[in-house]
């Protein structure tokens, strides 16, 4: 039964050479499990009283946006590489469902039950009908514009179901066309994103900002020589992350400058992960990625209720909190994925893959 998700880390198919396939595989794996953790630092520090803020921002970005950009990386990587042709169109939005969805409903589901006990009544948030938006996974980005039953998986997991949805007419238009094509379409979209009265929703949350950054995953694996085995792009890249932490740069173009760093995190992030994962510490890195996910579903809920309770603003304190935060976050993520590894052993799971796959 295969489990291919955004953040899993036994999607990766078995090719002839073993030996490129570990080392790509790898650095996939060191990539999403310090993006894991690192949202986790980043948003427990936002709701933080304390002021540890280098692991917080950058002189023209902030590490939320440069994690969550290198997750839409990971993604174009992750499902480029196991979908550069999707032979059953049912198959491979069953196998994307399955992916998010089932995890994602059973953590929703307490929180919900958790908050309904605690208003007293059952929808604490106004009409039944807005859980329609958590059932298809938008509730968390369509917030900015409608109050929604949104508790669990953040904005970044509706922007990925819909990334998911026109990934078959990504790749046609991908696989159709040169690359210089291709960069002009994606330019002209991103053109039309900064144009700001075409769209009310922020930038760095704009599904084309997404799209963009799920195309240069896509884009680093198909020339993966150039980006991910070359040693001079990681260089350049290592460059322009330290050149854009340290120095301001005035312009009009923040979200263009926003995503460079994302990108050079990603590539340094692979390259890193070459040599890392080759040491004892692979099975830690290899364990917070398969937890990625549930990570990144149970999180903000934890943080919430851990800083409730003591929101200190001395600096060790924080760090004592943090850890304890990091600590029950993966605690919960291992149970959840228990609980769902078990289900989808189930007779009902046995007979939608059957029908499905």
């Amino acid at each position: 039964m295969e489990k291919t998700n955004l953040i899993s880390s036994r999607f990766l198919k078995e090719k002839n050479d073993v030996k490129t396939n570990h080392k790509k595989l790898s650095s996939i794996i060191f990539s999403r499990a310090c993006c894991s953790i690192g949202i986790v630092i980043f948003h427990f520090l936002a709701h933080s009283k304390g002021n540890i803020r280098f692991l917080f921002h950058t002189a023209n970005s902030d590490f939320g946006f440069m994690y969550v950009t290198c997750f839409f990386c990971i993604s174009g990587v992750v499902l480029y590489y196991n979908y550069p042709k999707i032979k059953s169109i049912k198959a491979f939005y069953y196998k994307r469902w399955k992916s998010i969805f089932p995890p994602y409903y059973i953590c929703f589901f307490y929180f919900f039950l958790r908050n309904a006990f605690n208003f007293h009544k059952l929808f604490f948030k106004g009409h039944w009908s807005k859980i329609l938006f958590t059932l298809i996974g938008l509730d968390g980005y369509l917030f900015y514009r409608i109050e929604t039953y949104y508790m669990v998986g953040e904005w970044f997991l509706g922007a990925i179901v819909i990334i998911y949805v026109v990934y078959p007419l990504l790749l046609f238009i991908i696989k159709g066309n040169s690359i210089i094509i291709n960069n002009c379409i994606m330019s002209f979209l991103y053109f039309l994103m900064i144009k700001k009265k075409y769209f009310i929703i922020s930038k760095t949350r704009n599904i084309i900002t997404c799209i963009m950054s799920f195309y240069f995953g896509i884009e680093s694996i198909r020339f993966k020589e150039f980006y991910l085995t070359n040693k001079k792009p990681l260089v350049f890249f290592m460059l322009i992350f330290v050149l854009l932490y340290k120095i301001k740069i005035k312009h009009n173009f923040f979200i263009l400058f926003h995503q460079i760093q994302g990108f050079s995190l990603f590539i340094i992030l692979f390259h890193l992960g070459k040599n890392i994962m080759k040491t004892k510490l692979n099975v830690i890195f290899t364990e917070i990625s398969n937890l990625s996910y549930y990570i990144y579903l149970f999180h903000h809920q934890i943080i919430i209720d851990v800083l409730s309770i003591n929101n200190p603003k001395e600096w060790h304190s924080q760090i004592l909190l943090l850890g304890i935060v990091i600590l029950l976050t993966i605690i919960c993520s291992k149970i959840l994925l228990i609980i769902t590894n078990s289900i989808f052993t189930s007779s009902i799971f046995k007979k939608l893959d059957s029908i499905f796959i």
